[in-house]
């Protein structure tokens, strides 16, 4: 029975978490949720005081642990000699190659339906949803599926490059690049459509390719293909590493142990985090009043071309800016000391952003996952619309019945905000760990992180938020 007292409760939760929230008044542009097609009809307020508490619980928590502690949590066991697959692994980037090439031609001659086209599905399901979060999960699949490396390998061996990479460059092209594609992912008037995706993806198939034949392929890599230096970045939080020696640690560990970033790969964390909130932030029924749109009766893409491209860009500088103010304020409470500079702040503590960007990643596409994966498999048992059963995929039935009931709804909710409950909490006990390295006392580590405890506070209520308002689109 839900009582008086009970609302009380609930009322002074609520008022709590507001007041955190209004800290920080513009972190409204930085919020992520997920691509439900329902109305969530659970108590949601509950939850999100719920998991919000457990960030804040887990950062007064951490604050009682010494920094011996710590890094015995983030220090990897060693598990044996790991393994090389080399030969193997060119041979599935060539294959991969092979691949590519064939969805181009699916792209450009197959279904014009995106539901029924694999390109688009491949892409924008299997490539940036189920790839990205098992590359931060579970093993590096990038390093098996790149489609160009195999080839360069090939064609070029260990030749040296016609020309370098000034190494003062940075990743600063694989940032330029990566908010290029997020444009045409979320502002695009149809990243979908299968002509206009394959020869979209040629195009960056050729110039990575030729980039790699010029300038070397482990520096293109490293600086300019924005997808090798994101699947690099998340795939340092996974727990497991397949090197010369097999480790397995805790979350995270390898991105600490790989040390601070440089000051282009760290705006680039922020960014895979801005941007993405954005994703899920532009579809609700809040932004589109912003912009002046009826969310019952959306235009269309093409109206919202320039509010979803300058809002993103917005969002992504607001959220560098907010880190950047959250990093400074830390910095001044603690005061003069010689390893917690701003410049060193800023770029050590960006990593701790990865785990917090993995799990929005997570939870903002769970449920469009679930159903486009299904519509994937359907498409390869026919790419071309011929008639074909391949693997007997043909005989699979597309369903949407976990959305309609409520049970399936519940859990689907409950793994969402886990994962960004979870997400924050890894996120604070590395943001400790690596406050341990820029100061030397207990004090100064609590005080280095009071702008980023309040931002991670923020951060989960709004993420929380998002993900069981309505949206528009």
């Amino acid at each position: 029975m839900y009582t008086a007292d009970m609302k009380s409760n609930r009322t002074r939760c609520l008022t709590f978490l507001l007041t955190m929230f209004c800290l920080l008044p513009a972190a409204q542009a930085q919020a992520h949720a997920s691509e439900q097609g329902f109305v969530l009809l659970l108590p949601t307020g509950l939850y999100i005081a719920g998991g919000t508490l457990a960030v804040v619980a887990s950062i007064l928590l951490v604050t009682v642990l010494n920094k011996r502690a710590l890094a015995i949590i983030f220090r990897p066991v060693e598990l044996g000699q790991g393994w090389r697959f080399n030969a193997l692994v060119t041979l599935c980037n060539l294959f991969a190659t092979a691949s590519f090439v064939a969805l181009i031609g699916v792209g450009l001659f197959g279904p014009t339906d995106p539901q029924s086209n694999l390109l688009p599905l491949v892409i924008w399901t299997v490539l940036w949803v189920g790839v990205f979060v098992t590359q931060g999960i579970f093993f590096d699949v990038w390093r098996w599926i790149n489609p160009w490396s195999g080839l360069h390998r090939l064609a070029k061996g260990a030749s040296e490059p016609i020309y370098k990479l000034p190494a003062k460059l940075g990743a600063w092209p694989a940032v330029a690049l990566f908010m290029m594609f997020q444009v045409f992912a979320i502002a695009d008037i149809a990243p979908s459509d299968p002509r206009r995706l394959a020869n979209v993806a040629a195009g960056y198939w050729i110039f990575t390719f030729l980039g790699m034949v010029i300038f070397g392929r482990k520096s293109w890599l490293a600086q300019v293909e924005f997808l090798s230096v994101l699947f690099d970045l998340i795939g340092r939080l996974r727990p497991a590493n397949f090197a010369r020696i097999l480790r397995l640690g805790t979350p995270g560990w390898n991105a600490i142990e790989r040390g601070p970033l440089s000051i282009s790969l760290a705006v680039f964390c922020l960014l895979v985090l801005g941007t993405g909130s954005f994703d899920g932030l532009h579809e609700t029924f809040w932004w589109l009043a912003k912009i002046g749109i009826n969310p019952l009766e959306f235009p269309g893409r093409s109206a919202v071309i320039w509010t979803s491209s300058f809002g993103m860009l917005a969002a992504s500088l607001a959220l560098i800016s907010i880190f950047a103010f959250a990093v400074w304020t830390g910095i001044k409470c603690v005061g003069k000391s010689p390893n917690s500079t701003f410049a060193n702040a800023f770029t050590a503590f960006a990593i701790a952003i990865l785990p917090i960007a993995l799990g929005y990643h997570f939870a903002h596409f769970l449920v469009s996952f679930l159903v486009q994966i299904q519509y994937a498999a359907l498409a390869f048992s026919d790419p071309f619309h011929q008639g074909w059963n391949l693997f007997g995929l043909g005989q699979i039935q597309i369903t949407t019945g976990f959305l309609k009931s409520p049970a399936s709804v519940k859990t689907i909710w409950l793994t969402q905000a886990g994962a960004v409950v979870f997400s924050h909490i890894l996120s604070v006990l590395m943001a400790h760990h690596v406050a341990g390295t820029l100061v030397a006392n207990r004090k100064d580590i609590v005080l280095l992180q009071i702008g980023i405890s309040v931002l991670m506070v923020a951060y989960t209520v709004f993420g929380l938020w998002l993900l069981a308002t309505a949206r528009g689109m």
